[in-house]
This record gives structure tokens, sequence and C-alpha cells, in this order.
């Protein structure tokens, strides 16, 4: 499809790539992760701590800008997708079902220690009226620990749909398809 064909197509749907987002859902449930890569002093300082924490949800979506529909049979061909969260209309997590902890760093982790930390990040702190955990708990309460890394993750197969940048729900093409680019060469 020349790059002509492919504009008039988005078009002829009412909608430009600069103004579309690519929804991405699971097509199964327990497919999607939020892992947050954590620590409480640089790599460079003595007794530094890192913990990723990986939660599993059974639904959620990520978003990918609409430039990316140019290359979308990429997420039919992948098994694993990695989205960056401040694109689109956030990641729409639901219905958390586990969540896993992996401690390193210089300073070794007592098992008094990973306890506070797993009660703090599923349960807040306990003057925290709001009862804030989790990536409130992370963001709202405490400040000992800072983000490196917070990716979410979804596992294939997809179902995409191409919605709009701006307008919360606006679906464009719903169950999008992508069609293989044929071989130039």
């Amino acid at each position: 499809m020349t790059e002509k064909q492919k504009v008039f197509d988005y078009l002829k749907h009412g909608f430009t790539q600069d103004q579309v987002l690519l929804r991405v859902r699971p097509q199964h449930k327990k497919s999607v992760e939020m892992v947050y890569e954590l620590y409480d002093k640089p790599a460079n300082q003595p007794d530094h701590r890192f913990v990723t924490v990986t939660e599993v949800y059974r639904w959620g979506e990520g978003y990918a800008e609409g430039d990316r529909l140019d290359r979308a049979q990429d997420f039919v061909n992948n098994n694993l997708l990695d989205f960056d969260i401040t694109v689109g209309h956030g990641p729409e997590l639901d219905d958390l079902i586990a969540i896993y902890y992996d401690y390193s760093g210089d300073h070794k982790w007592t098992e008094e220690e990973k306890r506070k930390f797993q009660g703090r990040w599923e349960n807040g702190e306990p003057d925290d009226e709001d009862g804030r955990s989790g990536a409130s708990w992370l963001y709202d309460v405490q400040d000992e620990w800072q983000v490196e890394i917070e990716t979410l993750y979804i596992h294939g197969p997809y179902r995409l749909d191409i919605v709009d940048k701006d307008e919360y729900n606006k679906v464009y093409i719903e169950d999008y398809k992508p069609t293989e680019e044929e071989d130039d060469g």
C-alpha cells in the first residue's frame, strides 16, 4: 500500500495518524503486568537497595502513538509488548491477581525489611487515613523510594482498536486487523 493509499484509508475513517492512538488489549486473562523498578539510593552510594515489583492483572490496556499504525503488524507478530504508561489514557488495569517482589542491591535485605516493604506496598502506611497502597502509596505517601523504570507489559495475542487521542472512548475502528505489507523486493 502506498503512502497516499494509507492516508486516504485513514481519512475515510475520519482521522489522521496524529489524531489517534492504538489501544492494545490482551485476548486472554492474566496477560497484563505492571512492573516498577525502585531504588532507595543511587547505585553508586553504599548500602543501596533495589526492588522490582511486578503486579499481575486479569485485564488491562496499553496505548501506542498513532504513527505506529504503519507498523501495526508488529503488534500481531510479537508475544510480549511493553508500553510507556504516559502515552494515551492510562493503562486501565483491572483485577489485581498477584504481586511478585525481587530484591537486590548492595544492602542485603533482611526478612523483616522485606515484610515491611511488602506490607506498605500491599496495605499502605498505617497512619494514612486514605489507605493508599501500591502505586498510590509509592507516589503520594512515602518518600524513601524512587522510580527507576515503570513499564506496562501485555502478553499476546492482542486485540487492537484505533481510538481518539484526546476524546476518551471515541473509537474509530474497533478490533482493527492490520494487513501484512506487500514485499516490494
